[in-house]
């Protein structure tokens, strides 16, 4: 199975598995609030039997100072009290109407509570008579203290039942909290384990491309020597072999001028022997200028100009700070194709009739400038050379890696106003200080 399959296998296991986590942390919650509201119910009933035994004794009080007393007030507030009461064992019913049990309790609460406010009627009534005597109340507390202590009885049932069954609730929501935080930390982990897994891969592949990236760069700077040392040689076979071949063609072509002096076809050839030698001369120089290995960079520079001038009809500025300075073979080299390449399309893409180019150095690097004042690139073409270098041509992409050879870097900016290509490079000077200089003027080459 390919790596990158393998690797989205993994990423879809951890997500599964994270999906999970959140399910399982979802119900754990849910079971949370579940045994909060148990447990808020059962405080509720509990509330609820509490306050009914509070107001039915106050009840009771209230009926017994109205025996007592006769006092008619306290006949009245006897009997909001009952109300309350009712209210308070309709409040019970409704709480409890989820458990048989507790229905089944509260019914027999409800007959003993009838049955209590039906003595407490009678008492008094009893005393609204005018015939109540101690002896005749008496029977009738006894039965309310009866009736009392049943009421009691089944109230502190209810509680205990409505405890139990808080308790059991509870016990089955940890048991089930517990297997949720089980599956909740076992997904977890795996999908952290998962993850891990898939962030390994991940690396070995961006490593497995960074080796490929490395051998390709390997590769395409091998290759950019090997073309190097390729012009080399072509432009030493074209003036060694093809140049002396065409020097001696003329040579024996002007010994037949003075036999032929009115022959137009041996003024003809003589002319095309120069044409030959020129050319042959422009294309040697042009593939690997001599002046490059034996008079240096601002010789080269210099003479490329001033023949890019001549043919492309572009008035060029050349700027060159630091005239007599040699750096290293390799920087030369790179820096002369850099202003090969960027003219070259200054002329074939900019449509402008004048260009800018300096060499300025530091103590620790050297830069070229190349600036035209033509139509300029546009914002797209240029975001992807910034971005990618992917809009450039072949010459771009080799300049590209030339510099990233020698830890050099390439700029490139460009507006309506025009286009710079700005390249910086290391600087690594020769040993030796006694270059020959060409006296080849360096501030302005013109067309």
């Amino acid at each position: 199975m390919p790596s990158t399959r393998k690797a989205n296998l993994v990423l879809a296991a951890a997500i599964v598995f994270l999906v999970l986590t959140s399910g399982a942390a979802y119900f754990a919650l849910a079971r949370l609030q579940t045994s909060a509201v148990w447990v808020r119910h059962t405080l509720d009933v509990q509330h609820s039997l509490d306050h009914f035994s509070t107001i039915f004794g106050k009840a009771g009080r209230l009926r017994s100072e109205y025996v007592d007393s006769g006092n008619p007030e306290l006949l009245s507030r006897q009997a909001e009290v009952v109300v309350e009461v009712r209210n308070a064992l309709a409040d019970i019913r409704t709480l409890t109407a989820d458990n048989v049990n507790q229905q089944a309790m509260w019914t027999k609460l409800a007959q003993i509570t009838d049955q209590r406010i039906g003595l407490m009627d009678k008492a008094v009534q009893l005393k609204h008579s005018g015939k109540s005597s101690l002896e005749l109340q008496a029977p009738m507390n006894r039965e309310m203290m009866a009736a009392a202590d049943d009421t009691e009885t089944l109230v502190r049932a209810m509680e205990e039942e409505e405890t139990r069954l808080l308790g059991e609730r509870q016990r089955r929501e940890r048991t089930a909290f517990s297997m949720i935080a089980g599956v909740l930390i076992t997904s977890l982990l795996l999908a952290l384990v998962f993850f891990l897994i898939h962030h390994r891969m991940i690396m070995e592949q961006v490593e497995q491309r960074t080796r490929a990236e490395n051998v390709q760069r390997n590769l395409s700077a091998r290759l950019l020597t090997l073309q190097d040392e390729e012009r080399r040689r072509f432009a030493r076979e074209l003036h060694d072999s093809v140049g002396q071949h065409l020097a001696a063609i003329k040579m024996a072509v002007s010994m037949l001028e003075p036999k032929l002096p009115a022959d137009p076809i041996v003024k003809d050839c003589l002319k095309l022997a120069d044409d030959a030698i020129t050319e042959t001369r422009t294309i040697s120089h042009l593939l690997h200028p001599p002046l490059l290995d034996e008079a240096g960079l601002n010789s080269a520079m210099r003479w490329f100009v001033d023949g890019f001038a001549s043919r492309s009809g572009i008035q060029v500025n050349l700027h060159i700070q630091d005239g007599i300075q040699r750096y290293e073979q390799t920087t030369e080299l790179v820096l002369f194709r850099a202003l090969q390449e960027s003219l070259t399309n200054v002329h074939r893409h900019s449509g402008t009739r004048q260009a800018d180019v300096s060499l300025t150095s530091s103590a620790d690097r050297v830069m070229l400038t190349v600036r035209d004042h033509g139509r300029g690139i546009s914002a797209e073409a240029l975001q992807r050379l910034q971005e990618e270098g992917s809009a450039g041509g072949v010459g771009l992409t080799g300049m590209r890696e030339r510099l990233r050879e020698i830890g050099g870097k390439l700029e490139i900016n460009s507006s309506a106003q025009g286009t710079q290509v700005i390249v910086q490079v290391p600087v690594q000077r020769r040993a030796s200080a006694d270059p020959k200089v060409f006296p080849i003027p360096a501030e302005e080459v013109r067309g």
